[in-house]
């Protein structure tokens, strides 16, 4: 294959891993106990097969004849159209999958549609600002690591593989996976899907997280990428409106040979769906295996390694709007070639049904099919394993073929009843042994009967979904899930899995700085959740060693600025608990009854900044509590009041997510008046009250947006003065995501500038320096005397989304908490 594609981004070599320290992150492998999900009702599977069975009735069993063709340059370019359609110690929280943060999608989108071209020219905007300050460094933490979406063993250099990170790029470790270097440019996006590597050394890179909601909609990937030097250099490859990638393998007999799985996005705009395969020309892609609607996509894809020309590939048809989902449809199914891609058969005999199929339809094309997953034994071909979901969490069935996918069995059961198989459809079959498998749950499930029994091969983070043998050293496996990377080498026997010691990606949603102690820092963490700088027993030292003292998806979290030893957390829906630090020991307490019926995932928690014995609550109401959040009054009026109902169409019918949306988003109480409060909410409601919630003005008709409310500033010396910030896409060129008033909300002004027209995760107003500074998906920017001349802030920021910014109490440094790329710092900038 000829590597002259024009468009090459390339980036210095690595940097180096300091040498890791002392391993004290805690093993994260507890076990969780899955409520039973709720039994999809017939009145939802009507209504979703009414509207898909008409699309899918000419698909049938047989594909006999060729896909149709659609051929797309490596370099962006098309040749020819496709046809057809297109007070106890803290416990770990429970939840689940501890992980998918659903709430993101309703928060980047705003309740509208995303599409590929506003998502490219926010990006344009971002890059084309002027930069400002200095240059970013990483914090930490390093040593807890975040979601692994794939993983790839180089087999020819020793010790040596690389990881597709969620939100993270792509990272290498020679040192068997105790610490690893980026093998990704900072200035590209940072989502990941899924990684392959061929047998002449090419490395494929897809982008777009796959699992939902992957960070959110507006997480979109802009396609495949490769690199023919280790990770050094990448070019973009094509498939750039695919939204995201299920799965990437290249025959290990040709590695000229590449299938893709495209698995679009939930809201159904990516146009590139199903399975693709590289052309002889090794840069354009033919689309072999077409969907049957825009809801569904490319998940998963085995080869037998026998032969090259037998393919393995899983459909899967879901889709949400901005409340509800549904992770299953007619559109999902399991089918196999046998001439390498051009033609395709479903595979659905089974015989027997599984107790988990509540339908009875196995693999056919039904409403109560989910994400699949397959997975071929490489010592014995005929051995296929087949994982399957129902569209609202539980498993549907598990089955295991003798004779390459011509018929199947049923078989046990490796997950669980109440899990959420819509996150992990993964399974991985020792290379030496078709009867010893593993398969991707909530813990990590392993079989040695094939896949009659099942049990946990424990001493790992929750949440798996990726993991290969090395083919070099015996019984050595890798393994990653949501934290982080592991290794076993003892073929994956429980206990025996150790952690990596420098693994610096994790997904963090807020940040805390003590007001007293820059160093003191404290971030929820997704998946991970909520960790600190200091011990109870000894204050902050290696900022790049942090230390647990919540569970759960950690969310928000606050340093009490007049004792820094009263800090807090919440886990996800608003699940928080107050900590206090004395004589080396640490005491919890968890938040007194609140009055709220709907609370969303990432539930705003604010200290009054004039007494921080006064903390606030939101949920559909707002509570306050005078007393650190032992007991909580409503200060607002009942119901909807403030919300307004949750639409019909937006009311989530799963077991997970009911009840999150319609509820307060943040909370802003004014520190020269205490009286005084403004709050905004996701249904896109700004309000105020200045007599502690007995009465409220809605600020309506004042040109503000209805969108999102992400963030609200009050300034510290004036409670007139008042900056918004809003989250979603609008459509046109022009931001109208900062807003400002100086007269209380007597009228607003959009002083958003040349922004980037995408989300405003964050707002921070410096008074000392009367400087705004403002987190994005595309970076930190800042702007001085409200001149709407903004600039970039820094240099070397990794290009992932940023959701919080802190300046320290000396107001000497900002820090940043990126969603993928843990906590970064720079210098605060002098005008």
């Amino acid at each position: 294959m000829t590597d002259d594609h024009p468009d090459e981004t390339g980036h210095g070599a690595p940097d180096s891993a300091p040498e890791p320290a002392a391993t004290n992150s805690r093993q994260r492998g507890t076990t969780l106990r899955l409520i039973l999900a709720s039994v999809l009702s017939l009145a939802i599977v009507a209504l979703f097969v009414h509207g898909l069975t008409a699309a899918n009735d000419a698909s049938g069993n047989e594909r006999g004849e060729a896909a149709a063709e659609h051929v797309h340059d490596a370099d962006g370019g098309e040749e020819g159209e496709e046809e057809g359609e297109e007070g106890e110690e803290e416990e770990e929280e429970e939840g689940g999958p501890t992980a998918p943060a659903e709430y993101l999608t309703q928060k980047f989108t705003s309740g509208h549609d995303v599409k590929p071209d506003q998502i490219k020219q926010a990006r344009t905007q971002a890059r084309a600002l002027k930069h400002g300050g200095g240059n970013w460094g990483q914090v930490g933490p390093t040593n807890v690591g975040g979601r692994v979406t794939d993983l790839v063993v180089d087999p020819n250099h020793p010790n040596t593989f690389y990881v597709a990170v969620s939100g993270g790029g792509i990272w290498r470790s020679i040192d068997a996976g105790k610490t690893f270097t980026p093998a990704w440019p900072v200035d590209q996006t940072q989502t990941m899907g899924a990684i392959a590597l061929g047998s002449d050394g090419t490395l494929w890179a897809g982008t777009g997280e796959a699992n939902p909601s992957g960070g959110g909609l507006t997480f979109f990937g802009d396609g495949v990428y490769r690199s023919t030097d280790g990770g050094a250099h990448w070019k973009q490859w094509g498939l750039t409106d695919s939204g995201a990638i299920g799965k990437i393998v290249v025959d290990p007999a040709n590695p000229k040979r590449v299938f893709v799985a495209a698995a679009g996005n939930l809201s159904g705009t990516a146009g590139q769906r199903g399975i693709y395969r590289l052309g002889p020309d090794g840069k354009s892609w033919r689309l072999v295996l077409k969907t049957p609607n825009n809801t569904t996509g490319g998940i998963d894809l085995a080869l037998d390694p026998a032969n090259g020309d037998r393919v393995y590939a899983a459909l899967w048809d879901h889709k949400r709007n901005n409340g509800a989902r549904v992770y299953g449809g007619v559109g999902s199914g399991l089918f196999r070639s046998d001439d390498g891609g051009d033609h395709w058969k479903r595979l659905e005999n089974v015989i027997g049904t599984h107790p988990a199929d509540t339908t009875g339809t196995g693999l056919k094309s039904d409403a109560s099919l989910g994400r699949i997953g397959v997975a071929v034994a490489p010592n014995d071909p005929r051995r296929v394993y087949v994982v399957s979901g129902s569209p609202y969490g539980p498993d549907k069935g598990f089955y295991v073929s003798d004779d390459g996918g011509d018929t199947f069995k049923p078989g046990g059961r490796p997950g669980s009843s109440g899990g959420y198989q819509w996150w992990f459809g993964r399974m991985w079959v020792d290379p030496k042994n078709e009867n010893h498998l593993f398969s991707a749950d909530v813990s990590l499930r392993e079989s040695k009967d094939g896949g009659a029994t099942w049990s946990d091969s424990n001493g790992v983070h929750s949440d798996q979904h990726a993991m290969q043998w090395d083919p070099k050293v015996a019984d050595r496996i890798y393994l990653g899930n949501d934290g982080g990377i592991y290794r076993s080498d003892d073929n994956g026997a429980s206990g025996s899995w150790v952690h990596a010691t420098y693994a610096p990606w994790n997904q963090s949603y807020h940040l805390a700085v003590a007001a007293d102690d820059p160093n003191r820092l404290a971030s929820g963490l997704q998946d991970n959740g909520s960790v600190r700088t200091w011990t109870n027993t000894a204050g902050a030292s290696d900022l790049s060693q942090w230390n647990a003292y919540g569970g759960g998806d950690g969310h928000e979290v606050l340093i009490d600025p007049s004792d820094h030893d009263i800090y807090y957390e919440c886990s996800q829906v608003g699940v928080c608990t107050r900590h206090e630090d004395s004589g080396g020991t640490s005491h919890s307490f968890r938040f007194g009854q609140r009055h709220s019926a709907r609370i969303t995932t990432d539930a705003p928690i604010v200290l009054d900044p004039s007494n921080p014995s006064v903390l606030y609550f939101g949920g559909n109401v707002l509570d306050r509590s005078t007393d650190r959040g032992a007991t909580f009054t409503q200060i607002s009026p009942p119901g909807d009041y403030l919300t307004g109902p949750v639409p019909p169409d937006e009311d989530d019918q799963g077991p997970f997510y009911a009840n999150q949306y319609a509820t307060i988003t943040w909370i802003a109480p004014a520190k020269t008046d205490g009286n005084t409060i403004y709050l905004g909410t996701d249904t896109g409601r700004l309000w105020k009250t200045t007599d502690l919630g007995a009465h409220w003005t809605e600020f309506t008709g004042k040109g503000l947006p209805t969108r999102w409310v992400n963030s609200i500033v009050v300034d510290p010396a004036d409670a007139d003065h008042v900056y918004v910030a809003y989250s979603g896409y609008r459509e046109g060129d022009t931001a109208a995501n900062v807003w400002e008033t100086t007269n209380g909300g007597g009228s607003w002004h959009n002083i958003s500038g040349k922004l980037p027209n995408a989300p405003v995760e964050m707002l921070t107003y410096d008074q000392v320096s009367h400087q705004l500074y403002a987190a994005t998906d595309y970076g930190v920017f800042y702007d001085k005397n409200d001149k709407k001349n903004w600039k970039r802030l820094g240099n070397g920021l990794p290009d992932t989304p940023v959701f919080d910014i802190k300046i320290t109490g000396d107001h000497r440094t900002i820090y940043a908490a990126t969603f993928g790329r843990s906590v970064w710092r720079i210098p605060v900038p002098n005008g």
